[in-house]
């Protein structure tokens, strides 16, 4: 008849603060037979690590295996359209579709060409997709409601990350994982947000207002006009003005002229540029134009708040 047995395990350093001092009283440990010590100078697991990490194109008709996973699995639809299984049910999936299954979903993508798309050797599909595990997503993905799939702008800083990962977890042989478990949390920072609130409390809010959103974010430094925002949102300029005013309260102007403020006060505390550059650099074209917005809304001139902090 099996017995479990205490086996004595010596303990040479514990290496984190606030164990130490337990440590120094105690030079033995009992643990239960069968549990995996980690031995002095091992390094622990990582708390969000990526397990595989790809782009995947699909020029011909196919489907994958039906199957229950035992990881997180990410897939961003990028370029075409493809059919993937959303709480149990076959549903298409477009470009900026962003599905996210946890371990023990059910995933099946199958890929077709649609009738808009042409015959022959032409792209069926393209996605970025990564499996991955971890304590840390293991807290993420319980202090949120996540969605299998979600609708979120295909913005440059997020596919910026998405191939960033793919890069680093190709690297990985020679230079480790870390760089790609930590751009991995970033990615997920990023979804959390992207996740509108469930309190009710605010309007949700449409996907051309978060796209334009991200795109002056993103272009603010640079002159753009009402037409460039309207077509990265795929509407037309009129809809594009009302519903930015309807979804943030103010106009895309006014908003783009706050984060134009914003981007100008970091580089005023923390850069060595001279005020002209960085007005020139920072969407106003001049520094005449900037002092008086600049004024306007602090109060004080660029040159006085550079003085202060």
């Amino acid at each position: 008849m099996y017995r479990s047995h205490l086996s004595i395990v010596i303990v040479s350093k514990l290496r984190y603060t606030g164990y130490e001092r337990c440590a120094e009283k105690m030079n033995y440990m009992m643990i239960e037979s069968g549990v995996r010590v980690m031995m002095p100078g091992e390094k622990p697991a990582p708390l969000a690590e990526v397990l595989h990490a790809d782009y995947a194109y699909h020029y011909k008709p196919y489907q994958t295996a039906r199957r229950q996973l035992n990881y997180y699995y990410f897939r961003l639809q990028v370029e075409g359209a493809s059919l993937a299984i959303i709480d149990g049910e076959t549903v298409p999936i477009g470009p900026g579709d962003l599905l996210l299954y946890r371990p023990g979903d059910v995933a099946c993508f199958q890929f077709v060409r649609t009738q808009e798309q042409q015959a022959g050797k032409s792209l069926i599909s393209g996605n970025y997709y990564m499996s991955c595990r971890g304590a840390w997503l293991d807290e993420w993905w319980g202090r949120s409601s996540f969605p299998q799939r979600m609708k979120i702008p295909l913005s440059d800083s997020l596919l910026t990350i998405f191939k960033e990962i793919v890069q680093e977890h190709r690297r990985a042989k020679e230079h480790g994982t870390e760089v790609a478990d930590y751009l991995l949390r970033v990615l997920c920072l990023m979804i959390e947000r992207s996740v509108p609130a469930a309190d009710g409390g605010e309007r949700q809010l449409s996907q051309p207002a978060l796209r334009m959103k991200q795109y002056i974010m993103e272009h603010a430094a640079s002159p753009f006009r009402l037409e460039d925002v309207a077509k990265y949102a795929g509407i037309s300029v009129p809809h594009a003005v009302a519903s930015f005013k309807a979804a943030f309260g103010q106009t895309i102007m006014q908003y783009a002229l706050e984060v134009r403020l914003s981007i100008a006060c970091d580089r005023i505390k923390f850069t060595m540029a001279n005020l002209e550059h960085i007005a020139e650099t920072t969407g106003f074209g001049s520094y005449t134009y900037f002092h008086r917005v600049f004024r306007a809304k602090f109060g004080i001139s660029p040159k006085m708040y550079r003085e202060q902090v």
